[in-house]
């Protein structure tokens, strides 16, 4: 990954909860994967544990369509419909993602963050400050080299 993200590394971070920065929450924040910079992983994070205080950006991914929180139609975007999904699981993907990011910009200094979704074969990039989130149009990655050109610049 190091040609590929210089000065970035991912770290699985899955099944491993943030216990020290987020020990008050009353859910658990485990990103999929968690992206340190530097290349040099916090030292609990070389154990695949989450360190929400140190990550760059967060990775979640979900594999089944109906997950997906940002609904676009086939004939592309529109401002007349609506741009949120507002099944159950849609909903829960959406909260889920939120949340991490409120514990990430809570533990940092920053004006804003970055974190990716990746629902089965899109991706969406989405940049987080106080004020609410902007995302991305869905990136096809395996045909699109956007997600890739994101972290190669990061």
């Amino acid at each position: 990954m190091s040609s590929f993200a210089p000065g970035l590394s991912f770290i699985d971070t899955h099944s491993n909860a943030d216990t020290t920065n987020c020990k008050s929450f009353t859910f658990q924040v485990k990103p999929d994967v968690c992206v340190y910079a530097d290349g040099a992983s916090p030292p609990r994070a070389r154990q695949s544990s989450c360190d929400i205080s140190a990550a760059e950006v967060v990775i979640e991914f979900k594999w089944e369509p109906h997950h997906n929180p940002f609904y676009t139609p086939a004939s592309g975007p529109s401002p007349t419909l609506p741009f949120v999904s507002e099944t159950d699981k849609a909903m829960d993907t959406l909260g889920q993602i939120t949340s991490y990011t409120a514990a990430q910009l809570g533990a940092q200094y920053r004006t804003h963050a970055f974190s990716i979704l990746i629902v089965y074969d899109q991706a969406y990039i989405i940049r987080w400050d106080r004020e609410g989130a902007t995302v991305s149009s869905a990136i096809k990655y395996n045909e699109e080299p956007h997600l890739a050109d994101f972290f190669h610049r990061y």
